[in-house]
């Protein structure tokens, strides 16, 4: 799904609002209820992220302010695992400016289309990249925490949701608040959240009434269908928070989410014929591995300084030479340089060979070595293929009268 930065900040909104109660209709029902709505949650999450080989979602969100529909987004994702495939369509409205969105993607090219303009913009990858249409967010960090405080939260309310189940082993899960069901401390929540969103967002259009005051949930509304293996099949949500501007002037939000899950294992996804269209191409490079790495062998350095009366003034250099490097590992040696005069700031100076294996997928290497007088020498170094420079760092304290920094740059000689 892709949503305008304007969107985003209001489904931020409702998201950490309504979001209170409609984890509260969960709760409402059975813990039996509950936990089947959990349990089908998270199992379509890790099958979308993980186990179908393809899919389609239709997703769409919708803001209305006192009846009138100030923001609308909808998306469509189709997702072909197997072919690490996928192609999005999206449309998104913010009062009177309009866009609609392109994209297609797989492992080894991305385009994309803005429909305010006649231009597809292809960018080709320089190794094969990973496509993933959804992050399973179960599996983050703190989500067990977030889970166990939504617990928490809805007390202990019951019986406001029905479980219908179909002859075919279908359940439909429904239920609705008022505002009468609503803990209070769910409720202060929403208070304090929406003071803050309209308190830090300045920036937000003025077609979006800013509640300030007495803020609440009115209603929330509903209802989930999963199949016989606990599937999500759809869902739909509706919340409503009513409160008042700074001049005392009611006014009502309304939130509607709708999911739609289909075409499991069927959702067929084709790279679009560009033929005949206004095409600019791009390569990208995968910074997340070395191209090329003989390019970086040779020497690096960077000036030691001192503070002397008011200038800067230097009096060495640190230098990093790289002697051996790959695709996994590099090796090579430090040493220090004194300019003549200044040898009393280099009576420490240190001079080591080292080696160190590059993380997966980053271009950066920790190293342990010994220096000339048998002393144990640790650190770190970074390939920055940005600037084609390096980051060279050494553990452990350093004299406090001199000046220097980590990144090096290439001698040209």
């Amino acid at each position: 799904m892709k949503f305008s930065k304007k969107t985003t900040m209001i489904l931020s909104f409702a998201l950490g609002t309504v979001m209170f109660a409609t984890t509260a209709i969960a709760e409402i029902a059975s813990k039996g209820g509950y936990d089947l709505l959990k349990d089908s949650l998270k199992y379509t999450a890790e099958s979308v992220s993980t186990t179908l080989s393809s899919y389609t979602m239709d997703a769409s969100f919708i803001v209305k302010a006192d009846g009138t529909v100030i923001s609308s987004d909808t998306s469509t994702n189709k997702f072909d695992a197997s072919r690490q495939a996928l192609e999005t369509t999206s449309k998104s409205i913010y009062g009177k400016n309009k866009n609609d969105y392109y994209s297609y993607s797989d492992k080894n090219v991305r385009i994309t289309k803005n429909a305010n303009a006649p231009i597809y913009y292809v960018t080709e990858f320089t190794s094969p990249q990973e496509v993933r249409s959804f992050t399973n967010p179960f599996k983050e960090e703190g989500a067990d925490d977030i889970e166990r405080i939504a617990d928490i939260l809805v007390g202990n309310l019951k019986e406001a949701v029905v479980v219908k189940e179909n002859s075919d082993g279908s359940k439909e899960l429904s239920g609705s608040l008022d505002e009468s069901q609503i803990p209070a401390l769910i409720n202060a929540v929403v208070s304090l959240q929406t003071k803050n969103t309209f308190k830090y967002n300045k920036d937000m259009d003025t077609t979006i009434p800013k509640i300030k005051k007495d803020a609440f949930i009115k209603d929330v509304t509903g209802k989930m269908l999963i199949d016989k293996n606990g599937l999500m099949q759809s869902i739909t949500g509706k919340g409503t928070i009513c409160g008042k501007d700074d001049n005392g002037k009611d006014h009502t939000l309304t939130f509607e989410l709708s999911v739609k899950l289909y075409n499991i294992n069927s959702t067929k996804v084709t790279k679009p014929d560009l033929s005949g269209k206004k095409v600019e191409k791009d390569i990208e490079i995968d910074r997340s591995k070395l191209t090329n790495p003989k390019k970086y062998i040779g020497k690096y350095k960077t000036d030691i300084l001192i503070e002397k009366g008011d200038k800067f003034e230097k009096i060495g250099e640190r230098i990093v030479e790289i002697t051996s490097i790959n695709e996994t590992s590099v090796t090579g040696k430090y040493y220090e340089q004194c300019v003549p005069g200044y040898e009393d700031y280099f009576l420490n100076k240190k001079s080591f060979t080292f080696s160190g294996t590059f993380e997966k997928d980053h271009p950066s290497a920790s190293y342990t070595a010994t220096d000339a007088d048998g002393n144990t020498v640790k650190g770190n170094i970074y390939i920055d293929q940005w600037s084609g420079k390096i980051n060279f760092n050494i553990d452990g304290s350093r004299n406090e009268k001199v000046l220097f920094d980590t990144q090096f740059s290439r001698v040209f000689e």
